[in-house]
């Protein structure tokens, strides 16, 4: 028997199994695949959506009410729950202590800033009862925040007038000061981590001490516009010692706690006495690093693509 036949006649491989039961039922093997699917009428399309009628339906008065209310409810439960859920990591509440100030509190502060020598009177105070606006000594955060932006334009005014100045130069001189001041706190945090010294001062009293020193910088840089280099140097070195002054007569009620009488100090552990002259004297340091340039010209800053 010849098994090539069916090459030879049609030239078609020869089928192994052929259903011829139902030939009827049999599909074509060359039709195209796209032809075993029945395709969509117009009646199976899917429906476009209906934009007018969702617009209608937002037009009508009742629903409109109703998403206002439903979205003012919304609001103001997600702001009830960013409140609460916000003191646990930001203390809004303590914070707002230390801007609760008054007109009359500002004056008698930046006063005691300028001139701390006539000041007779250094309590202690409770930083966590006490306003500021109740005691003179207690800290605060207004004063620091107005000097810091004030010390940014008066070096800008200083700079202008050498014929320096640059828009980039606000930017970078708020920058640095305010890198140096998280420095400064985690300098003061880390020595009082390594000594084992644990004080009643908070964070937040820290930064309020440590931002005063911006008054005293915003006089100096004064006295160096008016005065050129020679009323620079001297409003520093008033300045360092009345900053000086005053953060030791103020903190020693707080780092050396357990002292009695007017020589704390002397009676203060070495430990407290190294952190308390520590924060006191790193002031002047810092004063004069962000300060120096405004006598000599910026050229110490440098902007990129430009030297000031």
């Amino acid at each position: 028997m010849d098994f090539n036949v069916h090459q030879r006649q049609g030239g078609a491989e020869p089928l192994l199994f052929e259903d011829t039961s139902s030939p009827h039922q049999q599909a074509p093997r060359s039709a195209p695949l796209h032809h075993q699917y029945p395709q969509q009428g117009p009646h199976q399309q899917q429906q476009q959506p209906n934009f007018e009628q969702y617009g209608q339906y937002m037009r009508d008065p009742m629903v409109a009410n109703m998403a206002m209310q439903y979205g003012s409810s919304l609001a103001t439960s997600g702001k009830a729950y960013v409140e609460q859920n916000l003191d646990r990591y930001i203390p809004i509440s303590r914070v707002k202590f230390y801007f609760a100030v008054t007109t009359d509190y500002v004056i008698h502060k930046l006063i005691l800033l300028v001139f701390p020598f006539l000041n007779k009177e250094w309590g202690a105070y409770q930083s966590s009862g006490n306003e500021p606006t109740r005691h003179l000594n207690s800290p605060d955060l207004y004063i620091p925040l107005m000097a810091f932006a004030t010390y940014v334009v008066a070096v800008a005014i200083a700079l202008g007038n050498q014929g320096k100045f640059t828009p980039e130069l606000l930017g970078m001189t708020a920058t640095t000061a305010f890198v140096w001041f998280l420095i400064e706190i985690g300098v003061v945090q880390l020595a009082m981590y390594l000594i084992s010294v644990s004080t009643e001062i908070r964070i937040f009293d820290l930064a309020s001490f440590s931002g005063y020193k911006y008054v005293h910088m915003i006089i100096c840089v004064t006295m160096a516009i008016f005065l050129g280099t020679m009323g620079y140097y001297l409003a520093f070195f008033y300045s360092s010692a009345a900053i000086v002054y005053f953060l030791i007569c103020t903190l020693r009620y707080i780092i050396l706690p357990d002292a009695a009488g007017s020589d704390r100090i002397a009676h203060g552990s070495k430990r407290r006495n190294n952190l308390l002259l520590l924060i006191a004297f790193i002031q002047p340091l810092i004063m004069f690093w962000l300060t120096y340039h405004v006598t000599y010209g910026p050229d110490a800053f440098e902007v990129p693509g430009k030297k000031l």
